[in-house]
């Protein structure tokens, strides 16, 4: 068999070798995929093995300008060579921790992957040169869109902690987490750029465990000033109005109710709380996929004597004409209920709502809000409602575990 003819049948077998997730690290470490695929692409890939035993103690790092930056000085790697260490004390120092007996583990965010700006292989290779390098076992955790596992959602340490440790409960009180989003402001040192972020710091916290900056772990610098740059979900629980024990919206009468509110401030909640068990039928266009369909639904149900709730986000009095105009047809009243959740806040939910279902529902872009206020009109009476009626978003919860994570940081 000739060279070339060699080459070709050596790289083929090395294609087929990682599209099995095989690699050539120690302790058998492999690369598996978890969760539904999205645009081809599962949204967690994980680089682990069933040969490492569990550890107790964990010492956590995100990638990119932690552990290592582009050698090449752009903001984002040209290809899998483009790396080298953070600090020349990085790789020893993390050998030393593996010596100490923590279990050495990167968990990152590498958005790009979904987006197609970088291709998994090329993450993987980059990673399985870093592990080569420092020549230790280092499981890895890489979300790879704008999924539930994308910190700063502890999803990912979850998965970590499960399905990776060979069952070993991780003392929290030993464990950290070291990133360079930090929520520090320009200058925070001379010359230093403004965090991008604070989601790094955000997701130690939601874990519960200790954080670091790059600078404080590897160079023993001082921690630097930083904000948050999001609503304290805990605070906002405390300080929020309580729910009224026995609150009710709906009406004995048959009726259509039009919601009005940004994505996520919490409109198909509460109309699963106080209109669906009265009767009431929803009609939206997540599951509708057409304006047209949810009016055809909506004058149909009208017609059977059901109530009706629409419950979209319905910005613009054009938008709501036609479904005042089916309740005037059908001679029933028709109310006006428009959220007012704070922006902020709904962007908080936003995410709470694609975690407590574990990705199945996915975050509204930011277009959506912009959509949303470029096409705003205030609703008022004159547009055939009997009335109009402002609502406070109320925090109540289903479940401890619902509580629980909408009380995480996001970002």
């Amino acid at each position: 068999m000739g060279r070339s003819k060699r080459k070709a049948v050596d790289d083929t077998a090395q294609r087929a070798k990682k599209a099995r997730g095989e690699t050539d690290l120690s302790d058998g470490l492999q690369w598996s995929s978890e969760g539904k695929p999205l645009k081809g692409v599962c949204p967690l890939l994980v680089l682990s093995s069933d040969q490492l035993e569990g550890r107790g103690k964990v010492a956590a790092f995100d990638i990119d300008f932690t552990v290592i930056k582009t050698s090449s000085g752009r903001k984002f790697a040209s290809g899998s060579n483009d790396w080298e260490w953070w600090d020349n004390r990085v790789p020893d120092k993390l050998r030393q921790l593996h010596k100490d007996g923590f279990r050495v583990l990167f968990i990152t965010n590498q958005a790009g992957i979904e987006k197609d700006k970088v291709k998994p292989q090329t993450v993987k290779d980059k990673l399985e040169a870093i592990i080569k390098e420092l020549g230790i076992p280092v499981q890895v955790l890489i979300s790879t869109g704008n999924s539930h596992y994308r910190k700063p959602s502890p999803c990912m340490w979850d998965f970590f902690v499960k399905d990776c440790n060979q069952g070993v409960a991780v003392n929290k009180a030993e464990s950290y987490y070291v990133g360079d989003a930090a929520g520090r402001a320009k200058e925070w040192a001379p010359g230093k750029p403004k965090d991008f972020s604070c989601s790094d710091r955000m997701f130690a916290a939601n874990i519960g465990i200790s954080f670091y900056t790059p600078e404080e772990f590897f160079l023993g610098e001082k921690p630097a000033k930083f904000e948050w740059r999001s609503i304290d979900p805990k605070n906002y629980v405390t300080g929020a109005a309580k729910p009224a024990a026995k609150q009710e919206y709906h009406k004995k009468g048959q009726e259509l109710v039009i919601m009005v509110g940004c994505p996520a401030s919490g409109k198909s909640m509460f109309t699963k709380r106080f209109f669906v068990p009265h009767g009431y039928l929803t009609v939206n266009r997540d599951k509708l996929k057409t304006a047209k369909k949810c009016l055809k639904v909506a004058k149909e149900s009208l017609k059977a004597g059901t109530s009706v709730v629409v419950d979209n986000t319905n910005p613009a009095a054009s938008a709501r004409a036609p479904f005042v105009a089916a309740a005037k047809a059908a001679g029933v009243p028709c109310r006006c209920l428009w959220m007012q959740t704070p922006l902020e806040l709904a962007h908080h939910l936003n995410l709470v709502r694609q975690n407590q279902t574990n990705g199945e529902s996915r975050r509204v872009p930011n277009v959506g809000y912009n959509v949303f206020k470029k096409n705003f009109e205030e609703p008022t009476k004159a547009e055939g409602f009997s009335e109009v009626t402002k609502l406070d978003f109320v925090p109540k919860f289903d479940s401890k575990r619902d509580e629980k994570i909408f009380k995480q940081w996001t970002t």
